[in-house]
Parts: C-alpha cells; sequence; structure tokens
C-alpha cells in the first residue's frame, strides 16, 4: 500500500534541508507499506533536487514544480498528485521540520484505532529563549489525545487519500500572504463530515528560528492570525454569522492578551 508525503520547498529553510532529509531517511515504515516523498518547489531549483535526491533514494522521491509561487498553490499541486495516484494515506508536513522515527507508524495506528479520516498531531519549538518558547506554546493549540478538532496544520497532518476523492476541496489561494489556507481547508472538509482528531503521541520538531525570537515577530503572527480568522470564518458560516464569531474570538483573546500581559510583570 503507497503512502504520499507532501512536502512544500521555500529558500528560507535551506538551511534545514540536510536535518529534515535525515529524519526522512530514519522513519519507520510499517511492513506493507511504501512511503514516496512528493517535494514541492516554488521554481526549479536544481540545488534542492541535487541534494534530496543525493540524499534519499531516488525511488522514494518525487519534485514537483509549481507554475505559480505561493504556498497555497504548493499544497494544490500535491492534493492533484493524490488524486490522480492510488495510496492509501497521505499527508503534509514542513520543511523546517524534524520527523521523529515512530512518526509515520504511530499516525497509522492512530487511525487505525480511531477510525478518523484526518488526524494531526502538535509541533515542537527549538527555542533558546525561555520566554519565547512559552510564546510558542501560546500559539499552538492546546489539545487532548483522541479529541475531535475541527482542522489540522499542514506542518503535521496525515489522513485516508480517499477523502480527496469524494470532494474537489483545495486550499483556497487568495490566502496566499495571510496564511491559514490549512486551517480552512481542513475545516472545509470537516464541514462535510469527514472525522478529524489530535494525536499528541505523533509530534514533528521545527528547528530553531532565532528570526522569529522577538516580539515584533509575534505581534505580525497574531495580526495575520486575526485576519485569516475572520477570513476563514466567513467563508465557512456566512457573512454575519462570520461577523458575530469573529466578535466573540476578539473579546476572548483581548481578555486572554490582558491576563498574559499581568504575568509577564
Amino acid at each position: 500500500m503507497n503512502i504520499l508525503l507532501g512536502i512544500s520547498l521555500s529558500s528560507k529553510n535551506f538551511k534545514f534541508i540536510g536535518k529534515l532529509l535525515k529524519s526522512l531517511e530514519e522513519l519507520e515504515i510499517p511492513n506493507n507499506y511504501r512511503v514516496k516523498f512528493i517535494f514541492i518547489a516554488e521554481k526549479k531549483n536544481f540545488i534542492y533536487s541535487n541534494i534530496i535526491k543525493r540524499k534519499l533514494l531516488k525511488k522514494k522521491t518525487q519534485i514537483l514544480f509549481a507554475s505559480k509561487q505561493g504556498i497555497p498553490q504548493s499544497r494544490n499541486l500535491f492534493l492533484k498528485y493524490v488524486r490522480n495516484h492510488a495510496s492509501k494515506y497521505a499527508g503534509f508536513l514542513d520543511d523546517d521540520c524534524i520527523v521523529p522515527k515512530k512518526w509515520l507508524k504511530n499516525m497509522i495506528r492512530f487511525i487505525k484505532k480511531t477510525n478518523t479520516d484526518i488526524a494531526g498531531g502538535p509541533q515542537f519549538h527549538l527555542v533558546k529563549n525561555k520566554f519565547y518558547l512559552k510564546l510558542f506554546k501560546l500559539l499552538e493549540p492546546n489539545r487532548k489525545h483522541e479529541e475531535e478538532v475541527t482542522w489540522v496544520a499542514t506542518n503535521n497532518s496525515f489522513f485516508k487519500s480517499i477523502i480527496l476523492k469524494k470532494n474537489n476541496i483545495v486550499f483556497d489561494e487568495k490566502m496566499k500572504n495571510i496564511g491559514g489556507s490549512d486551517q480552512l481547508f481542513f475545516k472545509n472538509l470537516n464541514y462535510i463530515q469527514f472525522k478529524c482528531m489530535w494525536n499528541l503521541k505523533s509530534p514533528v520538531i521545527e528547528n530553531i528560528q532565532i528570526n522569529r525570537e522577538n516580539i515584533y515577530w509575534f505581534l505580525k503572527r497574531n495580526l495575520r492570525y486575526g485576519y485569516s480568522g475572520n477570513y476563514i470564518d466567513k467563508k465557512i458560516y456566512g457573512l454575519w454569522l462570520g461577523a458575530v464569531i469573529n466578535l466573540l474570538k476578539l473579546n476572548y483573546l483581548l481578555f486572554i492578551s490582558i491576563i498574559f500581559f499581568f504575568m509577564l510583570f
């Protein structure tokens, strides 16, 4: 049985490609399964191609080149590949992560046990500064093991390939510059009754991003979250109900922000 794993490549994360490929090479694959890693590049980057083919077996990999630049466009290219090729499972990973050896086995075991259609897991951050580590933890969703959720992120997601054969849902390319297209994508799948659950036993690890260890980056990230959240709610629930939901969220986040501000001092 085939498993397809999609990884979008970006030049800003080029420095992490060696660690990612090493973790993928060491990934434990269950018997009777074959894994193919589909790397999606925004443009024809032959440096990526040579490194990937040298580090991983050629039969395990394929590199697709997106005609348009942008993360949603790259993800849609992978969806098209999955829909046109036979596979049992598929999933997304980020190019700046390290994938633990047991990740795949735990994901397959989890989906079989819970009979969920989609599974997602946490992302742990390698952060030097303890203060910024706390901020990163605030950005991550606080979920329990085997909890039913409405969405997961493409930095750590795994699903039954058949769910893509039953619809034409894709990543919204209008969200290229604000982020959050993965949240909308999985929420749309969940909205049409595909079960989505949280698997704490299959985390991935994000490499150290020194440029993110500053307040400005977090403020900018939160503004993007707010804008994309507004867009997502209106897309799913309509203009008026989406606006009400966003107002409630705004008041809740404002309350949490005030509490966190006082905790800092």
